[in-house]
């Protein structure tokens, strides 16, 4: 029995192999959508005057080779999340750890790298100083977001009751945190219910990168500086989904290369970067590894 579904690890297909198929069931779910890709991968490390930017992907179908971002331990996870609702939409594979894309959410998965910056010259990159936009024909050019967001729970009170919710969200600021906890919300609203659904744990993205903070250092913090000869690692992220593109670029403007004996920018280059926008299918393994895999069952 196969069941094809668009794209969303976060949705009640867990729920549906966990209730029905059990550890050794035999149905099969697969998942169809869109992620993106750098057009030419020889391309994804450039080096114009002291300064070398490397790209690479942060999409689904390599979330198991980034375990410090997207890889946590339900036990750990703090607020009012029961560990049913958690391994229903997030089981734990073969090893006794839970997998949480936090990138994506119902049928879509943000444009996400990640990115390495090597500063050889002898003078401070100041991130406040460079642009980086997505740039997408016909449309403004797309800035990154810059803050993560506050991931504490607080009590927020929806009808009469009182339920934990991330602060950034419960405040509404502009992180990534509340845009994803927004998108959680507004699934569990619309998704269909059935009796042995079980309620989506709202929230449990904020939870997961708490969980994993260390890792999620944005490159577009405007407080980010790369000091000289040494080399900076994190995420550049966009609020824009990979199934409304069909190709883009991501540009990096005013990166300072040189600067005068006073400290001011005497040379500044660009990076760029083409995507591309693939089909992607994927299907959950539920016997053995109890993970995501890339294409179709072959039985």
């Amino acid at each position: 029995m196969r069941t094809v579904h668009k794209f969303s690890f976060l949705v009640p297909l867990l729920t549906f192999i966990t209730l029905f198929y059990g550890c050794g069931g035999g149905g099969v779910v697969t998942v169809a959508f869109k992620e993106h890709e750098l057009i030419n991968s020889s391309e994804a490390t450039q080096t114009k005057g002291d300064v070398t930017i490397t790209l690479n992907p942060l999409k689904p179908s390599s979330m198991y080779d980034e375990p410090a971002l997207f890889s946590f331990s339900q036990d750990k996870i703090a607020g009012n999340y029961s560990g049913f609702e958690i391994s229903s939409y997030y089981p734990k594979d073969y090893q006794n750890n839970n997998w949480c894309y936090t990138f994506g959410l119902t049928g879509d998965v943000l444009v996400a790298y990640k990115v390495k910056i090597k500063n050889a010259t002898t003078h401070i990159l100041r991130m406040k100083d460079a642009r980086i936009y997505l740039m997408v024909e016909g449309q403004d050019p797309i800035p990154a977001f810059n803050i993560l967001g506050n991931t504490t729970l607080v009590q927020k009170t929806v009808g009469k009751e009182q339920i934990l919710l991330p602060k950034s969200f419960v405040e509404l600021d502009q992180s990534f945190v509340s845009w994803l906890t927004s998108e959680e919300e507004n699934y569990e609203r619309n998704r269909s219910k059935g009796i042995l659904s079980v309620a989506y744990p709202i929230g449990i993205g904020s939870q997961v990168i708490a969980q994993n903070i260390r890792a999620y250092k944005f490159l577009t913090d405007v407080s980010r500086e790369i000091l000289p000869n040494t080399t900076f690692e994190g995420i550049l992220l966009f609020p824009i989904r990979s199934s409304t593109l069909i190709d883009a670029k991501i540009m990096f403007y005013d990166i300072t290369t040189k600067t005068d004996n006073a400290g001011n920018p005497v040379e500044k280059v660009s990076f760029e970067y083409p995507i591309k926008f693939v089909d992607q299918q994927m299907w959950f393994e539920n016997e053995k590894e109890r993970r995501w895999k890339v294409g179709v069952p072959t039985k």
